[in-house]
């Protein structure tokens, strides 16, 4: 979900009103007694009356005896025609959102099986970044936004992170319009003045990044070598008024796709295609191998670029590793966060890095309070709070002046490349695990601190120091008092470099502050002139610095 630090800096200050979605009930737990392999949607839009069709057949095995499956289905904007299981119709009900369907038979353990629900649906959705489902402009366009907890909104499935499965789906509109979605393009029928459009996708995709655009669309197209010399197509679905702004605002793509799999691994969805689409609304979304771009973002002035490149680097951080549930949802947009700076770090040098890194830090004081794991994982605003992009992004940085670059990189990709979690899912202690197995160190006291860390009072630190030196005789030493201010609330374990400066030299001495109030002394071959405490800001915190006499 896109995340340039402007849009975030109004998105903090701004938003007051609540959610037009938020959802508080639990998953139903007999979600979890099957597995989803396969989804074949077919969905067909009547423009004019905002509504739509289809049927979507599922794929499955269980992974228990099962006599009754549970799929999410919005009472909102859905209503379910029929279900059936092979040639026999299967009895269902449909309340609170949840589609209960009964078996003809008992499915065994790890046994496939097959549902076919067909259905119609209205649009409840005006196009705001915090609700989704299917949003008709009133230019006569279509798109979609799923996350985390809309594609129920718009056709059958089981909507949980947890469960990636492949997927077709098959678009019908008007014949003046294009319809695109994840994936290859595959077949293209036109008949009695409809289009129908079929995508597939061989990578598994969890149902929040399965998405749909239909207009008038102008493309064009470049070419992503991948590092071993595999050529895959970017394309590009563009509003005709747009088409020439966006083949500047576009043009680095494939210098975006390069830098990520030389940092990370190769582009994860190489076999079929990268692109950007635009779109109406405030939908800018990470889309598996096709992100939504909204048209406001679209200026010719590449003013936007960290927006894209965020989009960009969750097909890595998100599409490729998925979390478990949305407790984890820092791993996707902290991530996406943190590789706008890494890549402003590779185009314009360290300098652009800091300034990027020190502009996250300098958000107010209290402002990135809570813990990055979500205490719900079906509330919008929990999931997607500033904190969680923010403080996610700092979080890293901060990991990676702690492991050093060659090893924090190391586990970035050793992450990526787990074959339990590509293509797959995680938890944050997944990515712990992998951080201390290359680290060779424990790291739980950091991500207690910073990851797990519940205070609703702090964000971060608060130091108070002072410092004082002792040149008597040919002997020069610097006595250090730190005080955390805030460890009533929170006692925090700072890794911190001093640096003292004296006329000839410059020294830094690395210190460990864990203690409410703690003192170090520094011997130094001559007279100090001054003192830094953190002078790289490697260490979210407020400090406040003296000299006493």
């Amino acid at each position: 979900m896109s995340s340039s630090i402007r849009c975030l800096i109004a998105f903090m200050t701004f938003t007051l009103s609540p959610p037009a979605w938020s959802q508080e009930t639990p998953n139903d737990a007999r979600m979890n007694d099957y597995d989803v392999d396969h989804y074949d949607l077919s969905i067909s839009f009547d423009i004019p009356h905002k509504s739509f069709n289809g049927t979507v057949m599922m794929e499955a095995h269980a992974l228990t005896s099962l006599s009754k499956i549970v799929l999410n289905v919005s009472n909102r904007t859905l209503t379910i025609d029929s279900v059936s299981s092979g040639t026999v119709l299967s009895p269902f009900s449909h309340r609170e959102d949840r589609l209960v369907v009964g078996l003809a038979s008992a499915i065994p353990p790890h046994a496939p099986f097959a549902v076919s629900v067909s259905f119609h649906g209205i649009s409840a959705f005006e196009g705001d970044y915090d609700d989704g489902g299917v949003y008709f402009t009133p230019n006569g366009r279509v798109a979609t936004s799923s996350e985390p907890l809309f594609a129920r909104t718009w056709w059958p499935c089981k909507d949980l992170p947890s469960d990636k499965a492949t997927a077709r789906v098959t678009i019908t509109v008007p014949d003046r319009l294009t319809a695109v979605s994840n994936g290859i393009l595959t077949r293209t029928d036109r008949q009695d003045g409809v289009a129908t459009y079929t995508w597939e996708t061989r990578y598994p995709i969890a149902t929040y990044l399965i998405a749909v655009s239909a207009a008038e669309y102008r493309e064009f197209s470049t070419t992503y070598k991948g590092l071993h010399g595999e050529k895959m197509p970017i394309r590009y679905f563009v509003f005709p008024e747009d088409y020439e702004k966006a083949k500047i605002d576009f043009e680095n793509t494939p210098t975006v796709l390069e830098f990520f799999a030389q940092t990370f691994c190769e582009y994860p969805f190489v076999k079929e295609k990268f692109g950007y689409v635009e779109v109406e609304g405030n939908l800018t979304m990470e889309n598996q191998t096709l992100c939504s771009i909204t048209d406001s973002l679209i200026k010719g002035d590449r003013k936007s670029e960290l927006t894209l490149v965020h989009e960009t680097a969750h097909h890595w951080w998100g599409n490729l590793v998925t979390p478990t549930d949305w407790h984890h949802t820092w791993l996707n947009e902290g991530f996406a966060t943190y590789s706008e700076a890494l890549y402003l770090e590779h185009t314009q040098g360290h300098g652009a890095y800091e300034q990027y890194m020190n502009g996250l830090m300098s958000q107010k004081v209290g402002s990135l309070v809570g813990s990055l794991i979500g205490k719900s994982d079906t509330a919008f605003w929990d999931s997607f709070a500033p904190r969680v992009y923010v403080k996610g992004a700092i979080v890293l940085h901060m990991l990676r002046n702690i492991m050093g670059d060659s090893v924090f990189f190391v586990a970035m990709r050793e992450y990526l490349s787990d074959p339990h979690l590509r293509y797959a899912n995680a938890t944050t202690e997944d990515f712990i695990t992998t951080c201390e197995r290359v680290h060779k160190q424990d790291l739980h006291w950091f991500f207690n601190e910073w990851v797990y860390a519940s205070s609703d009072s702090i964000d971060r630190p608060a130091l108070t120091c002072s410092w004082s030196s002792d040149s008597s005789g040919p002997n020069h030493s610097v006595r250090l008092k730190i005080g955390q201010t805030t460890s009533s609330h929170l006692l925090f374990k700072l890794p911190l470099d001093v640096q003292i400066k004296t006329l000839h030299t410059e020294q830094v001495f690395p210190i460990t502050d864990s203690l409410a109030i703690q003192s170090f002394t520094f011997a130094l071959p001559e007279k100090p002139e001054s003192l830094w405490i953190d002078k790289q800001h490697k260490v979210f915190r407020t400090l406040d610095l003296t000299e006493e006499p």
